[in-house]
């Protein structure tokens, strides 16, 4: 894939530090360069969302959550602007203990007619999971469990219950500007998954196509869902059904229709699984003037000028 959505992020991003951070946050001085965009250590909060910055902190700490990027080995967020991850929690975390709020994105996201959005089922409190992992030893034979790292985990998780009383497991996988060189995952990760795909399963079957990100990551979420569906008499999460929201910007044509070309046509049931833009996400709550701080920082940030 091409850098266009990267690049054009990045130029985005750096005007963002120049006109709101420059005065606040240290020169990047050495970092006006490969590093352009990569705020120094010190100055790593500034990344997020200010009034979530500390919760996020301390929520990342007390889940025992690995942060990505240079600071994660400091138990920090990453310094780099046009981190994913970042993205995620700087649209959603201020959302997260909200019942009404997730409620309202999640029907206008999926469809769904939502009787109420369950409390997270591996965090103590919230409805939107951060890194997402659930038996992944037992479920996928994958070698970790730590949130975040080396192993399946979904950027963000809701639990819900339907007026139908049917109970549904929505995984977000979240993307910004990821673009993938098609290199194949190791042979050891890719051995346990094709043995996973349910009889009943979404998937079609097992493709050569699932071999690559961002499609390997696709299906790995998938069969972790549906091994949890499947393994009621075995995990404490109580699900009948699934719906996977991949979130991409509107303007990351080239990723979107990776996705939607290739990705798609092995579902069977494509109504379970959505593409949305992160702005039309949250498009419910615009008019809620609880969240007009946040709304006016991510127009700042990432909307304007698409």
């Amino acid at each position: 894939m091409k850098k266009t959505m990267y690049n054009k992020e990045k130029a985005r991003q750096i005007a963002y530090y120049d006109k709101y951070l420059s005065k606040k946050a240290h020169n990047m001085g050495e970092f006006r360069g490969k590093h352009e965009f990569v705020l120094e250590k010190e100055d790593c909060l500034f990344n997020l969302y200010k009034p979530i910055d500390k919760k996020a902190l301390q929520y990342f700490e007390n889940y025992q959550i690995t942060w990505w990027g240079e600071n994660k080995n400091e138990q920090k967020p990453t310094g780099h602007l046009v981190s994913s991850q970042i993205h995620c929690l700087n649209h959603l975390f201020a959302l997260r203990t909200n019942h009404d709020a997730v409620k309202q994105i999640i029907e206008f996201a999926t469809g769904l007619e939502v009787s109420q959005i369950l409390p997270s089922p591996i965090d103590e409190d919230g409805y939107i999971t951060f890194e997402f992992v659930y038996k992944n030893k037992t479920l996928l034979g994958e070698k970790n469990e730590t949130r975040g790292a080396k192993c399946t985990s979904v950027d963000a998780f809701v639990y819900a219950l339907l007026k139908d009383n049917r109970i549904v497991l929505i995984p977000i996988e979240w993307k910004y500007t990821e673009t993938y060189s098609g290199i194949e995952a190791k042979k050891e990760s890719l051995e346990r998954y094709p043995q996973r795909i349910l009889q009943n399963s979404n998937l079609v079957g097992w493709n050569d196509l699932y071999k690559a990100d961002p499609y390997y990551e696709l299906m790995r979420q998938t069969i972790l869902v549906e091994q949890i569906i499947a393994n009621q008499d075995k995990v404490d999460i109580k699900a009948d059904d699934y719906v996977h929201i991949v979130i991409i910007p509107n303007e990351h044509t080239e990723l979107r229709n990776a996705i939607t070309e290739k990705y798609i046509p092995t579902l069977k049931n494509k109504s379970k699984f959505k593409i949305i833009d992160p702005q039309d996400f949250l498009s419910p709550l615009k008019d809620d003037k609880e969240y007009e701080g946040l709304f006016d920082y991510l127009s700042k940030r990432y909307w304007d000028a698409r």
